[in-house]
């Protein structure tokens, strides 16, 4: 019992330092570099297309702040959850860090963990917290000035956006156990991001009750759930919360599992 006891406290260790460590990566250079090209692609771009006459429908705002974090946040994770898994895997990197006493279903948990906290922040909630200052304040070239939704909900909105990044990184590190080959994981994860976004494409028409279709799928021309959130309705899928964290769990789990047992 004792021991049992001992290798729990030492695996929960572990986990934590990998965690730990993984979350530290983000507060050097590599944090300020993607909290720079985050702000200038997501506040950047949003400025432009508010106040300037080349593009002429900037002034819709927060619909389109909301719009742009529900799309560019996903493809980063996607990405950078494909690069951490399948790259760490075929570089030997894996190998090397489950042969300290790190238990290896830890290792992966703290990854993926440590992944979805950081692009969360630099991605989703600065930028987006940012936005939220300045776009009441600007001038836009047409229509109002954009009309800021209550904090409160605008932060639930962002927590929403968070739980669909969470998904595509958890989602992107299951296939990649399962598949191992980098660019194959990549396009079947891109594969589930625009049926995801673009509802009218599954065969299902629940779909977006039991996916993340709920929050950010829209047929074309529609706002997005997440947008119909911010701005006082409630949303149409509200099971579609639910389900994205079960499924994320549910790929964190499996990816975990095979982890465990692959041959390094």
């Amino acid at each position: 019992m004792v021991t049992e006891v001992r290798n729990s406290i030492v695996t929960l260790n572990g986990s934590w330092g990998v965690l730990g460590g993984e979350t530290r990566r983000w507060f050097g250079r590599r944090g300020l570099f993607h909290l720079v090209f985050w702000l200038l692609l997501i506040d950047g771009w949003l400025y432009y297309t508010v106040v300037t006459k080349a593009m002429p429908f900037g002034g819709l705002g927060f619909e389109s702040l909301v719009g742009m974090l529900a799309v560019f946040p996903m493809l980063a994770a996607i990405i950078l959850a494909e690069a951490m898994v399948v790259g760490e895997y075929h570089n030997g990197i894996a190998a090397w860090t489950v042969a300290k006493p790190v238990p290896r279903w830890g290792y992966l948990v703290a990854k993926l963990a440590g992944l979805w906290v950081a692009l969360s922040v630099t991605a989703i909630f600065i930028p987006g917290l940012v936005a939220y200052w300045w776009l009441p304040r600007v001038q836009p070239y047409r229509f109002v000035i954009p009309e800021a939704p209550p904090l409160g909900r605008f932060l639930a909105a962002l927590l929403l956006l968070s739980l669909a990044v969470l998904f595509f990184i958890t989602l992107t590190g299951f296939l990649g156990m399962v598949i191992r080959r980098r660019g194959v994981v990549s396009l079947l994860a891109l594969f589930a991001f625009v049926i995801l976004r673009v509802p009218q494409l599954a065969v299902w028409d629940g779909w977006v009750r039991f996916t993340p279709s709920g929050l950010i799928g829209a047929d074309p021309g529609q706002w997005l759930p997440v947008t119909e959130y911010v701005y006082g309705d409630a949303l149409g899928a509200t099971s579609a919360v639910l389900w994205t964290i079960v499924a994320a769990i549910g790929f964190t789990a499996g990816a975990a599992l095979m982890y465990h047992r692959l041959e390094l």
